[in-house]
């Protein structure tokens, strides 16, 4: 389209400032609703699609949806489809992914407006999130049962637990210097379930998590430790760390469980020799629809732990953090739900990508440090 063109289109737009009968209600909606032109440029936006595009009405009104997704995106065939037939459509599950709007699944709708303006109203249901924070709420519920459980059973597993790590540290008293590292090892190990059988107590009676400054590099690097040394000895593990990140508020006893079950099923689809790679990241696009769709959460501190194992079954994938289930038949399927529930516990997602010879876990967490807070703050306000 040419400058001119697209110049008289921003003046016919910032003119014409009403809107067809009962339109005015899309504002209120908690899911994007936008207005299209035949060249898909933006002629309106309800606020929950500027929370979306993290763009305001006065950048997206003028410029074209192609500027934000890439052309090959499977929503612009939709969009064509309903400017070639005039009949209304919606499918499901479509993928939007751009560096300027991040990475979303959401539900389309689109249909005509019957104006002479030949619009087309395009809505989006971003499912991922509600989806997922649906599902960790069940997974939560699933793991504060088995708490329960676990709960009757902490004292007597308490106890054998002392004698072990005493006997540990007799041990160290004993042996060369060589040798300690692993006795050390298995103090702090006993003393770390303690804590966890500690934590399952606490869960049976609904206890906040408690937080703490925690470096997740160390967490991981501890995490990374107990899989060498036991389960994961047959595995290679590279790490790619962002050193700039900052330290976060977690439970770290929580964090280290969580990430051993990760290294735990990651190994154990390894059958000979393969790798894993534990890397972090801060990531500027991972904004989530939070439920309700009016405000996107930012849980930019992102840790990927992909493996080089057999992958997960294509029918269990979309239920593989759901409790008692496993592709292993000797697996209790119980690691991944209580993944999920921790991760939860800490406002942030977890998700799973898998096929055969590649399988990648994506954690997504907050950032509560004020440097961080601050850059997001002043990056709300440029969108705004």
């Amino acid at each position: 389209m040419s400058g001119n063109t697209h110049n008289a289109k921003l003046a016919r737009f910032a003119q014409d400032t009403t809107l067809p009968a009962g339109y005015a209600v899309l504002d209120s909606l908690p899911y994007p609703v936008l207005l299209l032109d035949s060249d898909s440029c933006f002629y309106w936006v309800n606020h929950a699609a500027e929370s979306f595009f993290q763009r305001s009405h006065a950048i997206l009104v003028g410029s074209y949806l192609q500027e934000l997704l890439p052309v090959d995106n499977a929503l612009f065939p939709l969009l064509r489809r309903v400017q070639s037939n005039g009949n209304s459509i919606s499918d499901q599950n479509i993928e939007l992914i751009s560096p300027r709007v991040g990475r979303h699944l959401v539900d389309v709708q689109i249909s005509v407006v019957d104006n002479p303006s030949s619009l087309f109203c395009l809505s989006l249901q971003p499912k991922a999130l509600a989806e997922r924070m649906r599902g960790m709420s069940s997974f939560k519920g699933a793991a504060l049962s088995m708490s329960k459980i676990s709960a009757l059973l902490a004292h007597e597993i308490k106890n054998p637990l002392a004698g072990i790590k005493g006997a540990a540290q007799l041990l160290q008293m004993e042996l060369p210097e060589t040798g300690r590292e692993l006795s050390e090892l298995i103090v702090e190990e006993t003393d770390r379930i303690t804590k966890l059988l500690n934590r399952i107590e606490g869960m049976a009676s609904d206890a906040p998590v408690s937080t703490g400054e925690v470096n997740i590099h160390e967490v991981l690097d501890h995490s990374i430790r107990i899989t060498k040394a036991s389960f994961g000895r047959h595995v290679d593990i590279v790490t790619k760390y962002d050193p700039s990140l900052p330290p976060i508020f977690a439970d770290r006893e929580m964090l280290v469980q969580a990430f051993i079950n990760i290294l735990k099923n990651a190994s154990e689809a390894i059958s000979k020799a393969g790798q894993i790679t534990v890397s972090t990241s801060y990531s500027l696009y991972a904004y989530f629809a939070a439920i309700g769709g009016k405000k996107s959460v930012h849980l930019p501190l992102q840790i990927e732990i992909t493996d080089t194992g057999s992958g997960i079954p294509v029918e269990l994938q979309e239920i593989i953090f759901e409790p008692f289930i496993s592709s292993k038949s000797s697996g209790s399927g119980l690691g991944l739900a209580m993944v999920a529930s921790v991760i939860s516990d800490h406002g942030g997602m977890v998700s799973a990508n898998s096929r055969p010879g590649e399988t990648v876990l994506t954690l997504n967490l907050p950032l509560q440090t004020s440097i961080y807070q601050a850059q997001n703050l002043r990056s709300d306000e440029e969108v705004r």
